[in-house]
């Protein structure tokens, strides 16, 4: 009898729980056996609890490398929906698995020997992603309608303290306190509100008496101290739907991952929603209310009082990077004075690049820009000229000629990689080739994404104008702004300042001329070699 492998997959570890898994272990071992195969336990494939709308599974890649090894020819699977419940991830894996010359079995859906046959098997691809939508909103609006209810099911689980209860008679669930880590949690809460202990000084102590953490770790963060302090759980109050999906934004430098590695941004992000939206759960209380009080009451004002926000900062904050290895710069004290010296210098342990004095760069990058300013004029003829370059090459086919650039850097890999696949080049050979195209692409989509933030032409003429009203104003104002106010100003003419060790450059929204400044900077960094 022929071998064969077998997927299986399961959505919620409830699934797992309720062992629907073996159940279609069992059907599909029954349904080999009438096809002529026999599949042995190592060539079963089993991701528990696992999503269908990703293809980040440990089985389903084993099943891949296995496929592409030519481990297995023959692959039985339920149904096309438990390799994957999005259409494009099923359209891909039923590809992969074709050009490995392994054939999917599925049990309740066709085989795809004709083209109605494989129509057909898309066509539950689509349903089963449409089902997934579905299934995902009304598992929304039904945890919605049991938080109103005051069901403890809605939340995701039972925080540090708790058990999470499921009775086993009905449906009903609740929470029971834990004995062992609510006395952990009142612990905390003495120390923060009668001993008035500090957080790191909480956690020293934790630490010392050997108490594991919520997560079973021997030493403790003073993020999950935090974290417990502000927990309404604890007074008797859960909150559902505290936080909702949004799309990722920054006022900040990008991160080094996209600004050098050309990676992209997180898909999502988490915010939080308006208090009013919030809706409260009572659970057993923990701690007493007052002592719960007392306690935000000390975490607003340690916040105010707290020497990270109380020290003043600097201009640059946010903007600055090193050039030489694309990490931010991070701003630093060190000396005896009262103030001590203050210094921008890289994130990265191992550059090279040395520090340079805050004050010193400051008032360079502040001077350049005001001298700019002052002579609006310049900005003008740059404006024009740019505005020019714009008439002659539109960035709507900028955009298309390097987005045909990046196509065939991908279509050039992708044939790097099947002709090693197919034996026709060495690892090597491949390893040096895939180098000099990947520095291409990320050149390549480093273009893009200069050609993105590009400004149009009526963006140039708004900003313009706003900039002339500006330099009028700074004339008359410029020794009585106040830091926050600098900033600002920063910040709307500078995207990034990357500091090298010869050499800042500075990255203008809107474009401006070098000015004589500029050699200023430049000379602040070679001077720094020296100790000036």
């Amino acid at each position: 009898m022929k071998q064969a492998a077998m997927y299986v997959r399961v959505s919620t570890s409830q699934q797992k729980e309720e062992e629907t898994i073996e159940s279609q272990k069992e059907a599909l071992l029954i349904f080999a056996k009438t096809r002529g195969f026999e599949i042995p336990p190592k060539l079963i494939f089993e991701d528990n609890g696992f999503s269908g709308s990703s293809l980040a599974r440990p089985a389903l890649d084993k099943l891949r490398d296995y496929a592409s090894e030519g481990i297995i020819d023959h692959v039985f699977v339920l149904s096309p929906d438990r390799l994957s419940r999005k259409y494009a991830y099923q359209a891909l894996l039923l590809e992969e698995f074709k050009k490995s010359n392994v054939s999917l079995i599925f049990r309740n859906s066709p085989n795809q020997k004709t083209p109605e046959e494989t129509l057909l098997v898309q066509m539950q691809g689509m349903f089963a992603e449409y089902e997934r939508a579905q299934i995902t909103e009304r598992t929304r609006r039904g945890k919605k309608h049991k938080a109103r209810n005051g069901v403890v099911s809605s939340l995701t689980k039972a925080s540090y303290g708790y058990r999470y209860i499921k009775d086993p008679i009905g449906s009903q669930t609740y929470f029971e306190v834990n004995d062992k880590e609510s006395s952990v949690i009142k612990v905390i809460f003495d120390l923060y509100t009668k001993e008035r202990m500090s957080m790191g000084e909480i956690k020293a102590y934790l630490n010392k008496h050997k108490i594991f953490s919520p997560t079973g770790n021997e030493t403790w963060s003073t993020s999950t101290i935090s974290g417990m302090l502000r927990n309404t759980s604890y007074m008797g109050i859960a909150y559902y739907g505290k936080k909702e999906t949004c799309e990722p934004t920054s006022q900040r430098l990008p991160s080094r991952q996209v600004r050098i590695k050309q990676r992209t941004t997180a898909k999502r992000a988490h915010r939080n929603r308006e208090r009013g939206e919030w809706i409260g759960i009572p659970v057993p209380a923990i701690v007493d209310n007052d002592i719960f009080n007392l306690a935000q009451e000390l975490l607003k004002k340690n916040i105010k009082l707290s020497k990270r926000n109380t020290k003043e900062g600097s201009l640059l904050q946010g903007l600055i990077s090193c050039k030489e290895c694309g990490y931010s710069l991070k701003h630093g004290v060190s000396g005896r004075k009262e103030k001590g010296y203050h210094y921008y210098s890289c994130r990265e342990k191992t550059c090279k690049n040395p520090s340079i004095k805050v004050k010193d760069l400051d008032e360079a990058i502040w001077n350049a820009l005001v001298s700019t300013l002052e002579s609006p004029v310049l900005i003008r003829n740059e404006v024009s000229r740019r505005l020019s370059e714009l008439r002659n090459e539109p960035q709507e086919l900028r955009r298309k000629q390097i987005a045909k650039k990046i196509a065939g850097l991908e279509l050039e890999s992708n044939r790097l990689l099947d002709a090693y696949q197919a034996s026709h080049i060495e690892i090597d050979d491949l390893k040096i080739r895939m180098e000099d195209v990947k520095k291409r692409m990320n050149n390549a989509k480093r273009e893009a994404i200069e050609a993105d933030a590009g400004l149009s032409k009526e963006q140039l003429l708004e900003l313009t104008e706003a900039i002339e009203c500006f330099s009028k104003h700074l004339k008359t104002n410029q020794q009585g702004l106040t830091l926050e106010e600098k900033r600002k100003i920063i910040r709307m003419l500078v995207k990034e300042i990357r500091v090298g060790k010869e050499s800042v450059e500075i990255d203008h929204i809107i474009p401006i001329p070098e000015n004589p400044e500029s050699h200023e900077i430049a000379r602040l960094c070679t001077a720094r070699h020296y100790g000036l």
